[in-house]
């Protein structure tokens, strides 16, 4: 059943519906962001407002930075009634357009990327999972954080997965609706697959094609909460620190860390990055390959010892990065 949504109120009630339903019929989901509006709409009430005329005034108290507001929710915020605004102004109506809010650079998280050696540590910690009469954990993380890490899935994405999106037989997993609303098929290596096979068989065969993949014994869907709270306690085992809330490793990272480990390997063999980073862009499910140059840089970083070949095969493909670029 169809999410219901509240509707917009106010002035521009109409006019942020057709906004919406525009980006949507892009591509983009824009749930978090007609939440944001929606907010906005009701901020509104409080001005006289006619003609769809978007004043300064509220434009601007709308926009200030709230206290004890971090900066990325702020820029969200920003950001979000300023694509509105240019929206109306394409329109025709008369919109105060919010500056863009620069950023500095300070307090931006920076990914963690797991060394190879930390990686095989955390895997061993994770296999080591004692089996408890009430709970598949013991089997299921194992499985789960290869998804993350081999396969560079975001954890939404290895958390939706329905038992009809594995194809056991070649070996692939479809990825339905992710960000962006984009679809695509990953492979998976013979390894994976041969636990993807096993774990269907303990725990799947008796479910419907439409239920979740991953599942607690209880037969509910494991929850982000829940994964990340294992997360933390098994990156502790392994010995690896974490720097709090938001200060990672985050879940993320995993995923990170498969795209900077697959250039390096594509560096150290040779390959041309030219084409190879349309190849990761579309296994990862990236709206374009912009979104995945970031990774070259994370490279360098995580491989110093690379950089020279980074520099000489990518020099033709991205612009010079200077040191206080950010990501």
């Amino acid at each position: 059943m169809p999410k219901v949504e509240k509707p917009f109120v106010g002035e521009f009630r109409e006019l942020l519906e057709t906004f919406v339903e525009q980006k949507r019929n892009l591509g983009y989901k824009y749930d978090t962001t007609r939440e944001r509006l929606l907010r906005f709409s009701i901020f509104s009430l409080s001005y006289s407002l006619e003609n769809k005329v978007l004043s300064k005034q509220l434009v601007s108290d709308w926009t200030s930075k709230r206290r004890n507001e971090s900066a990325k929710n702020w820029a969200h915020r920003n950001s979000d009634l300023r694509q509105f605004a240019l929206y109306l102004q394409n329109l025709g109506y008369d919109a105060f357009i919010p500056p863009k809010i620069h950023k500095t650079g300070q307090g931006e998280y920076i990914p963690y990327i797991f060394t190879h050696e930390e990686i095989e540590r955390f895997l061993r910690v994770v296999d080591s999972i004692v089996p408890h009469p009430l709970s598949n954990k013991h089997q299921s993380y194992p499985l789960l954080f290869r998804l993350l890490y081999c396969c560079g899935l975001r954890i939404s994405e290895a958390l939706h997965l329905k038992i009809s999106d594995v194809d056991f037989d070649k070996g692939v997993l479809f990825i339905r609706e992710s960000k962006f609303n984009k679809d695509r098929i990953i492979p998976v290596s013979a390894p994976l697959a041969e636990m993807l096979i096993r774990y269907q068989a303990l725990f799947n065969r008796n479910n419907a094609p439409e239920d979740y993949y991953f599942r607690n014994k209880n037969g509910t869907p494991l929850t982000h909460d829940r994964v990340y709270d294992v997360y933390r306690k098994l990156l502790w085992k392994a010995g690896i620190s974490h720097g709090g809330k938001g200060k990672g490793p985050r879940l993320h990272d995993l995923r990170h860390v498969f795209c900077v480990h697959t250039l390096a390997k594509q560096v150290k063999e040779g390959a041309d990055l030219y084409v190879a980073l349309p190849i990761l862009s579309a296994y990862v499910g990236h709206s374009s390959v912009r979104g995945t140059q970031r990774y070259v840089r994370l490279t360098a970083e995580a491989h110093p010892e690379l950089i020279e070949k980074v520099s000489r095969t990518c020099a033709y493909v991205l612009p010079e990065v200077t040191k206080n670029e950010t990501d």
